[in-house]
């Protein structure tokens, strides 16, 4: 779970490799998206777009955002999906997560999967854990890479 530095303290957010990215841009710009992601559970959000178009940025954004407003960072669960093979492992990775969870006694939760579509039928994983009530009180948001041909 090396990805959610926050989960250290609120305050480590600014040391994750995106929002120094951001931070350091001569030109900062806020998606206007940020503010049309609901934050009420339960959600599902989709974020579409080509390559390098921000997902991940404005991902980080909203999770700083969350953190300044003083969220319990444990509440804040970010996943890059990258190198994850298949929906079996998403689960897993996701179960790992919900104990976290449970253990600290967050209700409701903001779940964030970068780049969903390279996981193998990534969707099975999200809609078995809809279907059993697992994320009942959580705000799940997913990033999702389309292709664009001219």
């Amino acid at each position: 779970m090396e990805e959610n530095i926050w989960w250290r303290g609120k305050d480590y957010i600014e040391e994750d490799v995106d929002i120094k990215k951001w931070n350091s841009a001569k030109f900062r710009w806020i998606p206007r998206e940020t503010n049309r992601i609901s934050l009420q559970p339960f959600s599902l959000n989709f974020i579409v777009g080509p390559r390098q178009a921000g997902k991940t940025t404005l991902m980080k954004l909203l999770i700083k955002r969350l953190l300044e407003s003083n969220h319990n960072p444990l509440s804040i669960f970010y996943c890059s999906c990258d190198l994850v093979s298949d929906y079996k492992e998403l689960l897993e990775k996701m179960k790992e997560y919900l104990k976290i969870k449970k253990r600290e006694g967050i209700k409701s939760s903001f779940i964030f999967l970068d780049e969903v579509t390279f996981v193998k039928d990534w969707y099975r994983t999200v809609k078995y854990l809809i279907d059993t009530g697992e994320l009942r009180g959580d705000v799940v948001t997913v990033s999702a890479q389309v292709h664009c041909q001219f």
